[in-house]
Parts: C-alpha cells; structure tokens; sequence
C-alpha cells in the first residue's frame, strides 16, 4: 500500500544526520519543503502486524476428521470446548456430550489458528485467519467446517504451542474457505484441503496502541507536538493523544478515521509543527511549485496540503482550476477533495465520466470513497452501466455501500451473500473471497446455456438439461452417504446459486436431506461453469486467498 510507503520512507531518513538544534532533526535526504514535522521530533514504534494464533476446534466435517489431539494442546481444547458447550456456542447436537466425545468424533477436528492483527488496527477490525489442521492428527479435509469461537493470544516465539500472553489479542470464528481454484492452470493442480482462510473471521478485542518515542526526549517537546496533534486531530468525544511524557506519545485514531487508521498515522508524520499564517502560507507556496516541477512524490507533497487542512484550499484550487488538468491538478482536486472541497468533487465527478482519460479511474475511486453524496451516487449509477467492466466493478463498490436499487443483495446463507448488479454489457460474476464474502453477478438476466452436461471436479455434482428443457437437474451426492438427490434450478445463474447455497429438501421431507453447498464450493462450481462456457460470462476474483 503506497501509504504505508509514505510512513516507511518518512521513518527512514529519521535515522540520517542530526542537527544540533536540540528541538528537532534535519535530514539532508529530505527536501526542505518537507522538515519541520512531528516526524521531525518522533519515531513510530511497534508499528507493525502482531502475530496470534491458538489451537481450536473446527466442526461440521463431512467424516473427514479425527480423534487425535497434539498433547501439548489436549488439556486446552478440553476446556475451551465445555466453556463453548456450557455458554450454548457449539452446535446442539453436542449440547449432551462430553468433550472427549466431541473430539472423538470424525465430524470434528483439532487446528492450528493463525492471522496478523493490522498494524494500528482499532478495537473491531477484522481480518483473515488460516486454520491448519494440528501436525500429527489424520485428519484429511476442512471443507466444510466451522471453527468455533477461538482466542488469539501473542505468542513468544514461532510455533504453536509455545508460550503465550496471558490477555486475548483477538476473537476468531467462521466458516473456512478453501480456495477451489486451480493453483496452476498447467497442471490442475489445487490447494491443499487440509489449509483453510476464515475470511474476515478475526475481529481485534482492543484497539492497537500508536507510539511516537520521541528521538530526543523532552517533556516540553512532548507537549508542544500533544498540543499540535489534538488541535489539527481532535473529534467530539475525544483527544488524539491518551498520554505524553518526556520519551514517548501514545495516540488514539479518531472516529472518522478508524476505517483509514494507516492513512490517519502518515498525516500525523507528515504534519509541521509550527502553524502561523506566515509559516502556512509559505509552505503552501513551497508545495505548490514542488507540484509543478517534474518528477515529483505527488503523494509526499498531497500528504503535506492534507495535513495543513482547509487553509490549504485557496492554494489547491488554483491548481485543479486550469482548463487542461495535469498530475498536479488531479492530487490538488484529491486532496481538496478530502477536506471537504464541493468544487473538487465536481472535478472528480466530471473526470469519471471521461472516457480515456488518463485519471478516469482514480477519480471513480476517489467518488466510491465518498458515497454519501447524491451527486456521486448519480454518477456512480450512470458509471454502473458502463461497458468497461472494470469501470463497472469500480462504481459498484462505491454504489453496493448505499441502498441503491441497482444492487440486489441477498444473505443465502450464513457464509455470504448473493449480489445481483442491473446492469447491461458485459457479464461478469466477480467473487469477493475477503471480508464480508459474496458473489456478484453483473447482468440481472445471465443464464446457463441449455443443452448441457456439466460435472464438478468433486464428481458430487452433476447439472444438465436438454435443448427443450424449461429448467436444469441438480443431482448432487449427498454428504457422508452414498445417496444422490435431485432438484431443479431455472436457467438463470443468479437462482442457480440459490439452489446450491440453501438446504435440499424436497417436498415430501420434513427436514432437510443435505445442507446447501459451501461458499468455497459454490466458487468453485461458477469458476468451472464459466470456463466450460456453460456460463457465458468473465470469472474475476477479489484477492485469492490460500
């Protein structure tokens, strides 16, 4: 990510020549434009992604699990599970057994939890979790499985199993994706089933302290930067530094950053310290020639306008105001933009719906980050029905965060969701395989030919209907049993999926036979189906994990 780029390169001259003016550093490595800020003074420490992990359970295996438990995990998971059973968090068909028989079963498995907790990441933020299956158990697939509600501790050293923090960094439970696609088209070859992602699965438990060490310590100096950060930073209900002394500061994200929080700590880097109209206005006129001279970091220099803040909008819109918008007109607009600038969004709106324009797609990005506004969401819903299907994904994130009616969202099952985009031109079914899992398909109307035989890689499925056919037959085999079923799906992809992700019951049973198929298998099904041709569409995936 280009922001955390910014935080590197700005912490790594902080190690360059000193002056010996007690207050601050000058680093000869750094245009003048840019000295005289909090990264001046300060050095960003424990700035990085903590490991956690624990063992746990994963259950609703389909008979491909096992008894065995690695000792040194044995007594924990004994506990772990009849805290779970006793607080009503397993499934009840396990509501009257004993934990050694919970674990005996082959519908349950002993695992390995792993996942990064963000670097500054804020109470609440979720992030992926790999469960592995626990070196030495016979356990043989996850697909399937849930992993129970499972405490992620910081763990000294590398393996699982060694010594752990006494206090829970992170909570992690949900459904396990294994990626069904193939690994390498050459070969076919596919991800190991023993290794799964609980997409979006890990929720922090507390927010991430951000340290700023002061390079030479001095309470004055700490004050003076608390005193900068809480005037430029502070929200209603809160200060941006929690406590300063004479070697370090600690900060808080303020509410309306906590979605952008490294975004939030570059700007603290990049913020000078002084803030008098005559040091302002300088630095403004510094920034706005640095623009204009060729080869520059527009991301250094837009860091610096969005710092100062508003009194930076006089000197912007000279630069986004002329009639031909160049590379320093476009980042003035963005930074405008973010501060709030009406007249900046109107540019950005404007550049959205100019086709080829060299910043045609950052400024849809920059509309789908502000879709609060009844003039993105028009331009946005104009953007939808593009033909470029990259231009139609772009104003789909933007427009999917408001309750537009272009976007049809269904919750199918309790792994994802099922997203139907109106739109015309090309069909495309975009998987989002990260937090808040979906599939969405562009094109309302996308339909399976007729006249097919299809059968999944698993060979658990099959799907075929004749030239006169009115709908396809599902016939799927169904889990630990050597029963097959059927049932019948309209032609449309969209009802397709819906007949795969809820449970199979016909009318004559009073229960359901099957649960529906998995997120994970239903990917892989749709992947297979649009590569066949079955489904005539382009197959896009949002970062494949696994």
């Amino acid at each position: 990510m280009k922001r955390l780029i910014i935080i590197t390169c700005l912490m790594a001259v902080v190690y360059g020549c000193g002056s010996t003016d007690p207050a601050a550093f000058d680093y000869p490595d750094l245009p003048a434009t840019f000295q005289g800020t909090v990264g001046s003074y300060c050095d960003l420490t424990g700035y990085d992604s903590i490991r956690v992990q624990c063992f746990s359970l994963v259950v609703g295996l389909h008979n491909t699990g096992s008894s065995e438990c690695p000792p040194s995990a044995r007594e924990y998971i004994v506990k772990h599970i009849r805290s779970l059973r006793d607080s009503g968090m397993l499934p009840r068909k396990y509501d009257d057994l004993t934990a050694g028989e919970i674990l005996s079963g082959r519908d349950t498995a002993v695992v390995e939890v792993t996942g990064l907790v963000p670097a500054g990441a804020p109470k609440g933020e979720r992030f992926d979790v790999e469960v592995l299956v626990a070196e030495g158990t016979q356990t043989t697939s996850l697909q399937s499985g849930w992993l129970v509600s499972s405490e992620l501790r910081v763990v000294v050293g590398r393996a699982t199993g060694g010594q752990l923090v006494r206090s829970i960094t992170a909570r992690a439970s949900g459904p396990i994706f294994i990626n069904p696609l193939p690994i390498s088209t050459m070969t076919q070859r596919r991800s190991d089933p023993r290794r799964g992602i609980v997409l979006g699965g890990g929720v922090s438990s507390a927010d991430r302290v951000i340290t700023l060490a002061l390079l030479r310590p001095d309470f004055r100096n700490a004050q003076q930067i608390q005193k900068r950060l809480n005037n430029r930073f502070a929200e209603a209900g809160g200060r941006v530094v929690t406590e300063a002394t004479r070697e370090y500061i600690n900060l808080q994200v303020p509410p309306s950053y906590r979605g952008d929080y490294n975004h939030f700590i570059s700007l603290v880097w990049g913020l000078y310290m002084q803030e008098s109209q005559d040091f302002v206005d300088n630095k403004l006129r510094e920034l706005g020639k640095l623009a204009r001279e060729p080869d520059q970091d527009f991301e250094m220099i837009s860091l610096a306008w969005e710092a100062i803040g508003r009194p930076a909008l006089g000197s912007l819109q000279i630069l986004y105001s002329e009639p031909d918008i160049d590379e320093a007109g476009f980042h003035a607009a963005q930074t405008a933009v973010r501060l709030g600038d009406n007249r900046a969004l109107n540019i950005m709106i404007d550049l959205a719906g100019e086709d080829n324009h060299r910043f045609q797609l950052e400024a849809i990005k920059i509309l789908s980050d502000h879709y609060t506004d009844a003039r993105v969401q028009s331009s946005l819903r104009r953007l939808i029905n593009h033909s470029n299907s990259q231009i139609k994904m772009l104003a789909y994130e933007g427009l999917r965060n408001t309750l537009n009616l272009t976007i049809e969202t269904t919750a199918v099952s309790n792994e994802f969701k099922l997203e139907v985009v109106d739109s015309p031109g090309e069909n495309v079914i975009l998987i989002w395989a990260t937090n808040d899992p979906r599939i969405v398909i562009f094109g309302k109307e996308i339909r399976c030919r007729r006249n097919v035989y299809f059968e999944s890689n698993t060979g658990e499925l099959t799907i075929n209907a004749g030239v006169k056919d009115s709908r396809l037959t599902l016939t799927r085999k169904l889990p630990m049993s050597q029963e097959y079923m059927s049932q019948k799906s309209p032609f449309v992809v969209s009802e397709l999926v819906r007949a795969l992700a809820l449970p199979w019951q016909s009318i004559l049973d009073e229960k359901p036979r099957a649960p529906g198929l998995n997120f994970s298998e239903i990917v892989g099904i749709l992947y297979q189906l649009c590569d066949e041709e079955v489904i005539e569409a382009q197959f896009r995936i949002h970062r494949v994990v696994n």
